[in-house]
């Protein structure tokens, strides 16, 4: 299962209340062990093609920081 949080505080906090681990109870009386886990935060790299030099590095932040955060255009 994956949840999305709305920003890394509440992400953070809620790790540190489960403590990276959540019992789960089956129906059949049986106990997991459920580990939880920051999954795909990675940096990741984008290179964008074609894309004339006179467009201002402003216009590319604007434009892909609705995926995350522009840590750097170069």
């Amino acid at each position: 299962m994956y949840l999305k949080f709305v920003n890394a505080e509440r992400m953070v906090a809620v790790l540190q209340l489960v403590k990276r681990h959540l019992e789960y109870h089956h129906e059949n009386g049986e106990l997991s062990l459920v580990k939880v886990e920051i999954a795909g935060l990675r940096v990741k790299r984008v290179r964008i093609a074609n894309l004339p030099l006179e467009i201002p590095d402003r216009t590319i932040r604007e434009a892909l920081t609705k995926y995350g955060e522009v840590k750097r255009i170069i």
